[in-house]
């Protein structure tokens, strides 16, 4: 019985070792993400949701930064320097939601992206926002939310491949009541850990978003600026904003982004 046991934990090890593959950029061993193309449709239907269920900006300025940013950061998305990563075939739609109070951003797969309209308290410029926009792409581009639904079966949390979407989408809020509010019905508490992106993906994001930003013509100096201000609002509020839930502490985070600045800024060619 013992060497039976021993013999499905080998071909167990021996099948999750065959499913793996590298991440672009770090160059990281990871468990091969599943296809985009499972994922993109149940993405747009909780984004289509998430746009009739919450109120849209009304200011133009504000739509308009958010497009114009988004729109330079998903060009460098699609010319990958040196190969570095896949061009992405996305459907690109950048929406900005008026909470005021909420401080959050997210790409899902597909392309599909919103932007929180309390967000400006920590992006009040464009290399700010660049920082924010493509950190938030560089998990779409980088197949983050496919890589969490692998992770998911590869334990058999047994939730549905729209759970590791919403964990994207809603971060570390009570996930059951959200994901019940976002029509989901998902039965995710306690998924945390699967369903929100791991630290490791956080700094992925993190380096593969400055190349964006540069690329795009933004300064990747300004994601320190944002992780502080981050900080700020986390100590004036007593709690983490959304985009901080289950993320690395912003000191921790500002040690990763220093460390490779001057990658990002091998890239960077001001407009």
């Amino acid at each position: 019985m013992r060497v039976m046991c021993a013999l499905g934990a080998i071909l167990t090890a021996m099948a999750v070792l065959a499913a793996c593959d590298r991440a672009p950029v770090t160059g990281r061993t990871r468990l091969a993400p599943v296809s985009d193309r499972e994922l993109t449709q149940q993405a747009a239907q909780l984004y289509s949701e998430e746009l009739r269920t919450n109120p849209l900006s009304r200011d133009p300025a504000q739509v308009a930064l958010v497009r114009r940013v988004g729109e330079r950061i998903a060009r460098a998305a699609e010319n990958p320097p040196d190969g570095k990563w896949q061009a992405p075939r996305f459907d690109w739609e950048f929406n900005v939601i008026d909470k005021p109070d909420v401080i959050n951003a997210y790409c899902l797969p597909g392309g599909k992206i919103a932007v929180y309209t309390g967000i400006f308290k920590v992006a009040p410029d464009e290399a700010s926002l660049a920082a924010i926009l493509g950190h938030e792409i560089s998990h779409a581009l980088l197949r983050h939310h496919g890589e969490r639904v692998a992770q998911q079966n590869a334990v058999g949390a047994g939730a549905a491949m729209a759970g590791a979407i919403v964990g994207a989408v809603i971060g570390g809020r009570d996930n059951s009541a959200s994901g019940s509010a976002l029509g989901m019905g998902l039965a995710v508490a306690g998924n945390t850990l699967i369903l929100s992106f791991g630290r490791t993906q956080e700094y992925e994001a993190d380096r593969v978003g400055m190349i964006l930003a540069a690329r795009a013509g933004y300064d990747p100096r300004a994601a320190v600026g944002v992780w502080q201000r981050m900080g700020e609002q986390a100590r004036s509020r007593g709690r983490a904003p959304e985009f901080l839930s289950t993320h690395p502490s912003e000191a921790s985070r500002i040690r990763e982004i220093e460390a490779h600045l001057p990658e990002a800024l091998s890239y960077y060619q001001p407009r």
